[in-house]
């Protein structure tokens, strides 16, 4: 399985020494500075990982995570800080985050945790986390698949949940179920000029 990071970050050093361990791993690795085009790659679904850091003058990590998380169930999402208390620690998990490297980063700290952490992000994108397929409802699902048959084209989750009104963890979680359950076709395509994680794209009406 191929591993696709992010990285946010306002101080540009940490970022280079960030892309530097990732390609000495084999890993790809996008970086910015605005907390605003990193939470674009988790709506875009563009990253398995995403590395924030916690004090960022725009944005403070703490947000960037929490808002993270409501974009996506499946996305690792770990903290840079310099901060080892236990607040700081239990703060971040409140906020949604899977876990934290702390600075200055260490090529094996940072190899051991990610690599830790990719088989968490499998087994989430594989729909095996948190109970699988408990608590789904056939009427959203149904819902989901007409829009799909309605449309007769290939469309990421982001554009069905729009479609439909649901909510992109929401939308992305049923896609993957009809997945599995044969009743839908997936793709994963990666977009022309950009890097980063092949985006996945659904369509309904099976051959």
């Amino acid at each position: 399985m191929s591993l696709y990071l992010g990285a946010v970050d306002d101080d540009r050093e940490v970022l280079y020494t960030l892309e530097v361990m990732a390609s000495s791993l084999g890993w790809s690795m996008r970086t910015s500075d605005d907390p605003e085009t990193a939470l674009n790659w988790v709506s875009d679904d563009t990253v398995d990982v995403l590395l924030v850091d916690f004090h960022m003058p725009i944005m403070s990590g703490l947000e960037v995570i929490r808002r993270a998380r409501k974009l996506s169930s499946s996305v690792v999402l770990m903290a840079l800080t310099v901060e080892e208390r236990p607040d700081v620690a239990r703060e971040l998990i409140i906020a949604g985050a899977d876990d934290f490297v702390c600075k200055p980063i260490r090529l094996a700290d940072f190899s051991a945790r990610i690599g830790l952490h990719r088989e968490l992000s499998r087994y989430r994108r594989a729909g095996r986390w948190e109970g699988g397929d408990r608590g789904i409802s056939e009427e959203t699902a149904r819902k989901i698949y007409d829009s799909l048959l309605s449309e007769g084209v290939y469309l990421s989750a982001s554009e069905v949940a729009d479609l439909t009104g649901v909510s992109y963890p929401t939308a992305n979680r049923y896609l993957e179920y009809l997945v599995r359950k044969g009743q839908i076709k997936k793709v994963r395509r990666q977009e022309d000029g950009r890097s980063g994680r092949p985006r996945s794209y659904y369509r309904g009406g099976l051959p």
